[in-house]
């Protein structure tokens, strides 16, 4: 189960807070007191693992903080319909559902929920009950050390969050005994009024043997409240009970 569940976490799109977020062009509807509430982008994910296999996979990711379905419409390597809603993922292939994983919740930390609610900087952690247990200063960037709150039950013993100039540069989750379980690097912002988002996200996994597996997640064409194509936010598909 657990090599299952690490699979499972390499797999995902960068967009789903394990793992897991522009050279592109923005779209906004001007709103009242500018709020931002759903988003679409083109992806990228590419994967190259410690034993030299890699994968590419292409496709559009849509995101409203309201709905909170994280859909990725995948259109390579072949065309499926990943969607994210509270403890599972579902995944079908023209209208079928042929798989249904359970999940931690991970939606709102996930790059789409914290650049729509303006959360970024911390990585959501402060509204999450992380404590801020240290902060120091180096290199140029303000490193703050989050303790997992003591009624979670995670891998994780705490977060070190990097932050320059305010925005958020990398998150690194660390275990037991200081074992580094993840290092994630936040990369070519795009930026308007309240609302940043990374085009590209480098995340690395270290294995059981301390080699690193690689994934870089890039985005391009950006959408900001797209009100034109709501049936893309919502999944036509029904969930079984």
């Amino acid at each position: 189960m657990k090599k299952e569940k690490e699979e499972l976490r390499r797999s995902l799109p960068a967009g789903t807070a394990i793992m897991i977020c522009f050279a592109c062009m923005l779209f906004l509807q001007p709103l009242k007191g500018q709020e931002y509430y759903r988003m679409n982008a083109d992806f990228t994910v590419k994967i190259r693992r410690s034993d030299s296999t890699m994968n590419l996979t292409r496709g559009t990711v849509y995101y409203d903080k309201n709905i909170r379905e994280l859909i990725y419409r995948i259109s390579f390597p072949q065309p499926e319909v990943w969607v994210i809603e509270d403890t599972s993922i579902f995944k079908y292939r023209a209208d079928t559902l042929y798989d249904r994983v359970s999940i931690p919740s991970v939606n709102e930390f996930t790059v789409f929920h914290l650049s729509l609610n303006a959360g970024m900087s911390d990585f959501g952690l402060k509204k999450a009950m992380f404590k801020a247990s240290r902060v120091e200063k180096r290199n140029g960037m303000v490193l703050t050390y989050w303790k997992i709150p003591e009624q979670a039950e995670s891998t994780i013993d705490h977060v070190i969050v990097a932050k320059k100039d305010n925005r958020l540069e990398s998150v690194i989750m660390v275990g037991e005994e200081n074992r580094i379980l993840s290092r994630q690097f936040y990369r070519n912002y795009l930026n308007i009024g309240a609302f940043e988002f990374p085009r590209q996200i480098v995340q690395i996994i270290p294995d059981e043997a301390g080699n690193d597996n690689y994934q870089v997640t890039e985005f391009k064409n950006v959408v900001v409240n797209d009100m034109e194509n709501e049936h893309l936010f919502r999944h036509s598909g029904s969930a079984p009970d």
